[in-house]
């Protein structure tokens, strides 16, 4: 930088063709060390936010926030911008129409092509429905003031920035989860840009490969297309003008439904991210309570008390935001199981055909579907056994050193510590790693029920 910025003035001062050409050249060095300057700003805000006032400035969490105000889901209004969440209010709504005019639309096609349809065609436009049905479950919750609420408590109470100041131990975390977060936004969104641009080229691609594009298309031949519906007229896959019609359609219908399907499990991945920090930081200071071989002395009984007492407060935090997250998620995590259940059935169904096509199109949608299914499972489970480690920590901290009161205080952290926290789907169902293997196992089993029933479909029409 400082280089450029002396061959621009020394170049300032000729007039020859060399000054000249030295003067261009060290004009294009300060523009590349401006370009380089700016591209470092921007790295450096993405991966370090010291300078971060709350964490809604960090990057990861506007890239969040972002990816949720595109399908109308983010609360603006809890974060003081009521003329904006008004707006989202009203695109959500607006979307929700959409979504459900879609699903109408591709039960119609299948009724009325059901005469003359493949199985894997119906299948193709099963998966679409049930991907559009995911979709508006996340737009319905979106809706409630509770799942407002819980965002809300996350970012402004609940989030490790606001802890990370308690200890050394405290800070180390709250940068592992920084990283962590960061590292999730990014596979979330190269994974909705991944799968958009495959599901939606790879028609097209299969459409120009046949000479759909060209003046002698093939006979008896219909134009491909990522999302299919009841379009009350054949021209949409019959004509030129028609196809572009629905493929210019299809790109924002497809950017919306990934972006609602993988950025509410993106925010539900954030929390729980948190809640096990909180977790970690609290199970440290339960062990740094360190034992003596006799009776602790009445300073040593005053600290030991203002630690049990901050620990107490800090359980009685996570305790309530996790109640408030399982109220706030439970319909939200029975649909997201029902629903990957059917998904992954039939996207395995779909690509089990084993072509260059099918391994192209439904490959990073299927590897997105058991992504988010063991995910999701591995991090709900990871909260179930972090909590109970903090029953043995509790059990190892040396109550025998202590006076009454305090072993009075520690024995009611061990009653409280002994329900482990979870999330329930529909109240009901733990989410963890054995829903995720009861779904794994239903998987297999109706897969190999549909692909004998295809494989005898198609040789009858054989």
């Amino acid at each position: 930088m400082e280089t450029a910025r002396w061959l621009t003035t020394h170049a300032r001062g000729g007039s020859n063709q060399t000054d000249i050409g030295a003067l261009a050249l060290a004009r294009f060095a300060l523009n590349g060390a401006v370009l380089e300057t700016s591209v470092f700003r921007y790295l450096k805000r993405w991966f370090d936010d010291g300078d971060a006032e709350s964490p809604l400035d960090f990057n990861y969490v506007q890239k969040m926030s972002f990816l949720l105000s595109y399908i109308g889901s983010w609360p603006h209004k809890h974060f003081g911008r009521p003329r904006l969440g008004l707006v989202m209010s009203v695109y959500n709504l607006l979307l929700i129409v959409v979504a459900i005019s879609l699903t109408s639309l591709g039960g119609t096609y299948i009724w009325y092509k059901r005469e003359n349809i493949s199985f894997f065609e119906i299948g193709h436009v099963l998966l679409c429905m049930f991907l559009e049905f995911l979709f508006l479950q996340r737009l319905f919750t979106a809706w409630t003031d509770r799942y407002r609420q819980t965002v809300k408590t996350y970012i402004l109470e609940f989030h490790l920035f606001y802890f990370k100041n308690r200890s050394p131990y405290a800070t180390k975390i709250y940068k592992q989860m920084q990283i962590v977060s960061r590292i999730f936004t990014i596979i979330t969104i190269c994974i909705i840009l991944c799968g958009i641009s495959l599901f939606n080229f790879m028609p097209w691609y299969n459409n120009y490969s046949i000479g759909m594009f060209g003046p002698d298309r093939p006979p008896n031949k219909t134009f491909e297309h990522a999302v299919y519906y009841h379009c009350f007229t054949e021209d949409v896959y019959t004509t030129l003008n028609g196809y572009w019609i629905l493929f210019i359609l299809n790109i924002p219908i497809a950017f919306h439904t990934t972006c609602g399907v993988m950025a509410f499990d993106l925010l539900l991945c954030l929390i729980v991210l948190q809640i096990l920090g909180h977790l970690k930081i609290m199970k440290h200071s339960l062990l740094s309570i360190t034992p003596k071989a006799d009776m602790y002395s009445t300073c040593e009984n005053m600290r030991v008390r203002e630690t049990l007492k901050d620990i107490v407060v800090h359980h009685n935090i996570i305790i309530k935001f996790v109640n408030k997250c399982s109220d706030t998620f439970s319909d939200y995590l029975f649909a997201f199981y029902l629903l990957m259940q059917i998904l992954s059935i039939i996207s395995t169904l779909e690509i089990t055909v084993f072509t260059a096509e099918a391994l192209v199109k439904y490959g990073p949608l299927t590897f997105t579907i058991y992504q988010q299914l063991i995910l999701v499972s591995i991090l709900f489970e990871m909260i179930n056994s972090r909590s109970t480690e903090l029953i043995d920590a509790i059990y190892d901290i040396p109550w025998e050193c202590m006076d009454t009161r305090n072993r009075r205080t520690a024995m009611i952290l061990l009653m409280r510590a002994q329900t482990p926290l979870t999330l329930k789907a529909a109240k009901m169902v733990p989410v963890g790693v054995r829903t995720m293997s009861a779904v794994l196992k239903t998987t297999a089993t109706y897969y190999m029920a549909l692909n004998a029933v295809a494989t005898e479909r198609q040789m009858d029409q054989r």
